[in-house]
């Protein structure tokens, strides 16, 4: 008997009026809660303090600038700007004459000067009041930014001037839905709706747009949406975590309990978007013929890790080699951390005599390589990534380490790398034995490829390649397999992972042998290699997020 899920609906829909008034504001810097920024461009240089400021009203974030510096946050605290109308400030100028500065913004298709957007701000004498609308913003070269994935803003001043201002809130405001376009004008006369109700046993408060194309009795095709599955995050919330009293080998039904119930970033997120319907990417065809349309699938048994409780013991591990790029320990690193290709990948390529866990982990066989290490405290759902991690008799050492918070969609800093070479997780990719065994992989996966350009695109922050040839990928660019591709003839396990590149896709995450995804080194998991070698290149295509 096949099982049936059974979604009840029970909702309240109601017109949202929209109207002059902003009923909506989310602050980017909350000063009035003393909320400092996360970032000066000269690494301090840039004094800031919080002052009252009878000008403004209460406290204010004193910004003394050296010239040509800025603040602001590496990482926004928002990264959806194109559901607000205006970005907003109010400004104190002690100062006998104006002084300017640029709000600079940076998000997914930022690559360049060019490709960030640059809005001067004349700040006169006295008190300012600063609205500044999303219409306003552009690319320096005209374009239009990908303001539903902002990255990174700042706030500078010019290059010859060391001005001292005075900032209240910084903040996004709109109405609670955005207006759409006019009767006979763009998307026609549908409105915004708030539904309120419960989806099974989830209450929600949601404001639903109807999508562009038609009218309000024939909504359009919505070809090209940025959406997720609710589906699986209705699955996921209905999972029971189990407790988690001390280390939990990934390889284990322990383990596959754990990661059933895990819900790895928001449901917005890159990782669990659906791309099945996103436009193609306009040098689609190049960049796949640079990667190799002739060339076959493979797959890297090779990411494994381990899950552990909220109260693991912390342990300093020693940074070698990218310490300016790696977030700060203690780590929860417990001794039964597995390196990169532990267990499966020494089973099936080292012949000699039984190697132990401690064996690889202070890497006895010399086979040094990436040794990537991972470590998810599902609990608080923090993720912890080193690169050639290795146990020494000193203590733990890694060339770098990052550290996700899997509850927000916070990304690295803009630049920095992470134990990826592109500064993405590794662990939100990995194909794992409970999503093989379920029929479905359910979220992006991660990819390498020969060559990459001296580019990366968001959600990746960095890139490593000398190569300027627009032809070659980007880190961070997005493939999907193509939709009239027939998985019907492969087993279970492949049908899983090419179901999920239709769906979901892949990232180009680091410089390697081309076409080879990341699976967990897990004893269960059959070996794939035949089947994904059926497959080339040429049935891969590269997308972008719908404008």
């Amino acid at each position: 008997m096949k099982a049936c899920l059974l979604f009840v609906v029970a909702v309240m829909v109601v017109a949202w009026p929209t109207g002059d008034s902003f009923a909506r504001q989310e602050a980017l810097l909350n000063v009035t809660a003393g909320q400092m920024p996360t970032d000066t461009a000269s690494d301090g240089a840039t004094r800031l303090t919080l002052e009252e400021n009878a000008e403004l009203g209460g406290k204010a974030l004193k910004v003394v600038y050296v010239p040509g510096d800025s603040f602001g946050d590496r990482v926004s605290k928002i990264t959806d700007w194109k559901q607000f109308i205006a970005l907003e400030f109010d400004a104190f100028n002690p100062a006998q004459e104006n002084v300017t500065v640029t709000l600079t913004v940076k998000h997914r298709r930022t690559t360049s000067y060019d490709t960030r957007v640059d809005v001067p701000v004349v700040l006169r004498p006295g008190r300012n009041s600063v609205k500044i609308g999303m219409d306003e913003m552009l690319n320096v070269n005209g374009t239009a930014p990908d303001l539903s994935n902002v990255s990174r803003w700042y706030i500078a001043c010019d290059e010859g001037s060391a001005p001292t201002l005075y900032f209240g809130d910084i903040r996004l405001v709109g109405d609670d839905a955005p207006a759409l376009p006019a009767p006979g004008v763009g998307a026609g006369a549908a409105r915004a709706y708030r539904v309120t109700g419960k989806i099974g046993d989830m209450p929600v408060d949601l404001i639903v747009t109807p999508l562009g194309g038609g009218s309000a009795g024939n909504p359009g095709t919505g070809i090209g949406r940025v959406t997720s599955d609710p589906a699986r995050l209705a699955r996921i919330r209905a999972a029971e975590m189990p407790p988690i009293t001390g280390p939990v080998p990934f390889d284990t039904p322990e383990a596959d309990a754990i990661l059933s119930a895990l819900e790895v970033f928001p449901p917005d997120n890159p990782w669990n978007q659906v791309v099945s319907d996103w436009p193609l990417h306009p040098n689609s065809a190049a960049i796949i013929d640079s990667i190799g349309a002739d060339k076959p699938m493979r797959y890297n048994p090779d990411m494994g890790f381990v899950l552990v409780p909220p109260d693991q013991q912390r342990v300093e591990v020693k940074i070698v080699d990218y310490p300016g790029e790696s977030d700060k320990g203690p780590f929860p690193v417990p001794d039964e951390i597995p390196i990169e290709g532990w267990p499966v990948n020494y089973q099936r390529h080292y012949d000699g005599p039984s190697l132990t866990l401690e064996d690889v982990q202070r890497d006895k066989l010399g086979r040094g390589g990436d040794r990537h290490g991972i470590v998810v405290d599902p609990i608080n759902r923090m993720l912890y990534e080193f690169f050639v991690l290795r146990r020494t008799d000193d203590g733990w050492q890694a060339a770098q380490a990052s550290i996700f918070d899997l509850k927000t969609n916070d990304l690295r800093p803009d630049g920095w790398t992470s134990a990826d070479a592109a500064g993405l997780p590794i662990f939100p990719a990995v194909v794992r034995y409970d999503e093989l065994k379920r029929g479905v992989v359910e979220h992006a996966m991660r990819v390498t490829v020969r060559n990459t350009r001296r580019a990366y695109v968001s959600p990746a922050t960095h890139f490593a390649s000398p190569h300027e040839n627009e032809d070659y990928p980007r880190m961070g660019e997005r493939l999907r397999l193509k939709q009239d591709f027939d998985v019907s003839g492969f087993s279970p396990e492949v049908r899983a992972i090419l179901e999920g590149l239709k769906r979901y896709g892949m990232f180009v995450a680091d410089n390697g042998i081309e076409w080879a995804i990341s699976v967990a080194p897990d004893p269960r998991i059959p070996n794939l290699h035949e089947e994904l070698r059926q497959i080339q290149g040429s049935a891969f295509e590269v997308v972008l997020p719908p404008r």
